[in-house]
């Protein structure tokens, strides 16, 4: 039988500590009734104890107001009525704001798909059961420590000791258990990606267990993200305006649309944010955070687009750092079998024809990629080597496609043009002109002409996703670990290889991480071989500090921005 001893250092001289017995095996109900139905042990010394002890405690509560019911409320298991309490202490007397663009329409992190909700409360306020560091890869989180069995279908987690919610609720492994219940039967965001699972249980307070039918060596860093949140079991608040979590802050007030103020949570078991108050500032665009950085009204903006860095880079009190992300785009090609990409020799020659170098610089906020996975996943590769740019390359395997009927044949700068009229290249109008123009320009080089479309959101994924009419298009694949949409048949691109899909479905049945990362290494050099698309570059985002500030986060920024480092100089 294992004991867990409650401890409140305030107020340790006014209230006894008691032991528990361990509730592995014991029902939650049955543990609500322990702690609110009167029965404990500590309760009926407190019935037996005489009016004089009830009297000083009574006392102790007045001088000690909201601070005193806290340990009360710890003391006898009873709910918190005064929300979310960050103690002991205030932490720095220190604030920060940050300017963004992109802000939360709910706090529900559970239900809201976009990414500026995880931005806001994943690792401030939310923790998971495993982290991520800064490299995304997973580390020890909630869970002090894991393991996986020799043969990659059993994971043994030890939650680490002493962790609570915001709110004075102990944090142990049954929370971890029903979050991850909740996260799969509700069907959160996250949930889709948790395969394989036969069963999560605990094993005593500290452990739990996650058992799977087949292997799925991704899961480490799936629970480093939304499907690994622990929420508080018992606590009953509202998820869309407010949040309870084990993390470093605490939800201070949430203007929708306008700001989230993040507060010091004093009772955070791990290193504690080094800055007292984070205000996360929301601006209608770019431009706009941009110039408030430059005003002085805003300490850190992440994400700077390349063609505002003009604006901060006169300033001598703003430090420009370029992170990395991965969030890829691409141009993809229609392998259909009405199509001429459904030759590799097509797609094997624009790719050639392309110089994704000449792109990134006009980008400037990119590097070239080459592959399938970006520098942040495992398995990445350095693949820019396999089609460079050369059009003395390109020029063979696209002459195939020379059509000379009197009919279609047009001249073009150096030749014939390659096929029997303009490729068509349908692209999301937020990619901007200048993409499109310079990739119509390059492969006009090379004899083949292309006639631009450029479409809003929905009207591209009813022309392109939906009827696939297209030859090319510029799309982005902004996801981590993502390299299996690729793969997949029913992706619009209609590529299909058997031998790709092998190598995905190896991947897949990886019992360890060393293998997991060689094998999607050969299906990376094996897409990139087969050229169903071009990778254009991959992001790498700047990011705005000012002087004196540290431990602002350069990585992955768009999505999760933990804050618990940020300090003032």
């Amino acid at each position: 039988m294992s004991t867990r001893h409650i401890r409140y250092e305030p107020l340790r001289m006014l209230v006894t500590m008691r032991r528990e017995h361990s509730r592995h095996g014991r029902t939650r109900q049955e543990r609500r009734q322990a702690y609110d139905g009167g029965t404990s042990r500590s309760v009926e010394r407190a019935k037996s104890g005489g009016m004089k002890s009830i009297v000083v405690f009574l006392v102790a509560l007045l001088v000690l107001g909201g601070a005193g019911w806290a340990a009360y409320s710890l003391f006898v298991g009873h709910r918190n009525p005064l929300g979310s309490i960050a103690l002991p202490g205030k932490g720095p007397n220190t604030s920060v704001t940050i300017g963004l663009t992109q802000s939360p329409q709910s706090l529900d992190i559970r239900t809201q798909s976009d990414d500026a909700v995880a931005q806001a409360l994943l690792g401030n306020v939310y923790e998971t059961l495993l982290t991520r560091d800064e490299n995304n890869r997973p580390a020890a989180g909630i869970a002090e420590s894991w393991k996986t069995s020799d043969d990659g279908l059993v994971y043994t987690f030890r939650i680490a000791g002493g962790v609570r919610f915001s709110n004075g609720d102990a944090l142990d492994a049954n929370d971890v258990v029903w979050s991850l219940q909740q996260t799969i039967q509700k069907k959160y965001v996250g949930a889709d990606r948790l395969k394989h699972l036969v069963s999560v249980k605990t094993d005593g307070d500290s452990t739990v267990v996650i058992t799977l039918s087949k292997p799925l060596p991704e899961l480490a860093w799936l629970l480093s993200g939304r499907a690994g949140i622990v929420y508080d079991a018992d606590a009953k608040y509202s998820y869309d305006t407010t949040a309870v979590g084990s993390g470093p802050f605490t939800v201070k007030s949430w203007d929708k649309g306008a700001s989230l103020v993040l507060q010091y949570n004093g009772s955070y078991r791990g290193e504690k944010a080094k800055t007292g108050t984070v205000t996360l500032k929301y601006f209608a665009d770019a431009k706009a955070a941009v110039a408030a950085m430059a005003k002085g009204d805003v300490d850190a903006v992440p994400d700077v687009p390349a063609d505002e860095l003009a604006t901060l880079r006169s300033h001598d009190d703003v430090t420009l750092t370029q992170g990395d992300s991965y969030d890829k785009v691409l141009l993809g090609f229609n392998s259909s079998d009405n199509s001429l990409f459904s030759d590799a020799h097509m797609r094997q020659g624009v790719r050639y024809s392309l110089n994704n170098a000449e792109i990134v610089k006009e980008n400037g906020a990119a590097a070239e990629l080459g592959g399938p996975i970006s520098s942040l996943d495992p398995g990445y590769e350095d693949l820019t080597g396999l089609y460079p740019y050369d059009t003395a390359k390109a020029t063979p395997l696209l002459n195939y496609f020379i059509f000379r009927a009197p009919s279609v044949y047009r001249e073009m700068p150096n030749g014939p043009q390659i096929g029997d009229r303009p490729m068509k290249l349908v692209y999301p109008k937020r990619f901007g002109e200048q993409l499109g123009t310079t990739i119509k320009n390059q492969l006009e080089q090379v004899n083949i002409p292309v006639d631009i479309t450029m479409l809003d959101d929905d009207a591209w994924q009813k022309q392109v996703v939906e009827k696939r009419d297209f030859d090319m298009t510029i799309y982005s694949m902004d996801d981590s670990h993502d390299v299996g949409e690729l793969v997949d048949p029913d992706l619009f691109l209609n590529y299909t290889s058997s031998k790709a899909e092998e190598l995905y479905n190896s991947a897949e049945a990886a019992t360890n991480e060393q293998d997991y990362e060689q094998r999607l290494k050969a299906l990376a050099r094996q897409v990139s071989s087969d050229a169903p698309v071009d990778w254009l570059y991959v992001r790498r985002p700047w990011t705005a500090v000012r002087n004196g500030m540290t431990g602002m986060p350069t990585n992955m920024v768009d999505e999760y921005l933990p804050l618990a480092g940020v300090a003032r100089g």
